[in-house]
Order: C-alpha cells, then sequence, then structure tokens
C-alpha cells in the first residue's frame, strides 16, 4: 500500500486497540440491553462510552509511572461510577473504563475475562436491580 508511509508508526495499535473496546463494548451493550423493552433500550455502541474508555486506554498505555496509573484508572473509575447514575441504576461505565485500563496495559487476558463476567451479570441480573 503506497499511503502507509503517510501513518504514523503506532496507527495499527491504536486502530487494534480501538477495535478492541468497540468489541467489547458492543458485548457488554448488548447484554445491558437484553432485560428492557424494544423501546427503553438504548444503543448498543455509545460513543459517549467509548471516547472516554479510548482516551484512558491510550493514557494508560503511554503513562508508564507507577504511581499515576493506578490514579488515572481510579480516576476513571470513580468519574464513570457517577455519570453512570441513572434512573434505573448503574449504567455500563465502570466496567467499560475496567476493561479499557487492562487493555491500556496490554492485560488482554484480564480484559477478556472482566468482559465476559460484566456479560454474565448483564445477562442474569434483573433490570430493576441495575
Amino acid at each position: 500500500m503506497e499511503w502507509m508511509h503517510l501513518l504514523p508508526e503506532s496507527t495499527g495499535d491504536l486502530l487494534v486497540l480501538l477495535l478492541q473496546l468497540v468489541v467489547a463494548l458492543a458485548l457488554v451493550g448488548w447484554a445491558y440491553n437484553r432485560g428492557f423493552r424494544p423501546t427503553e433500550r438504548g444503543p448498543v455502541l455509545r460513543l459517549l462510552l467509548l471516547l472516554p474508555a479510548f482516551g484512558l486506554a491510550l493514557l494508560v498505555r503511554h503513562i508508564h509511572s507507577e504511581l499515576w496509573q493506578p490514579v488515572l484508572i481510579a480516576g476513571a473509575v470513580i468519574i464513570a461510577g457517577f455519570f453512570s447514575r441513572s434512573g434505573n441504576g448503574r449504567g455500563m461505565g465502570v466496567p467499560l473504563m475496567m476493561i479499557a485500563a487492562l487493555l491500556g496495559l496490554q492485560l488482554m487476558l484480564s480484559a477478556i475475562a472482566l468482559t465476559v463476567v460484566a456479560v454474565l451479570v448483564y445477562l442474569f441480573s434483573p433490570v430493576k436491580k441495575r
């Protein structure tokens, strides 16, 4: 491909990270929407969740300080917890931020395990408890 020299070196890594987050968000979003009526369901891919999660994953990936990585992750999870609170309970923000942090730290197996756990929790929990 003749145009590949125009992209920065790590563009492929960024696209793979974005694709991993999109897949995780799609799976968790699908499981989250399963218990709602069709008129109450939200979109499966929520851009307002994907963008901060992608930003967190990029920050965690590029900051290698043993002090700032946990501070960033904790701050993002706390902020996601505040914003995920809705009228019917917790949303998908907290698990997605935790998955993004694991993907940013390149802990793929842990991110996959957390995605599976989040999907199972949303599939088997009643809507009123969310």
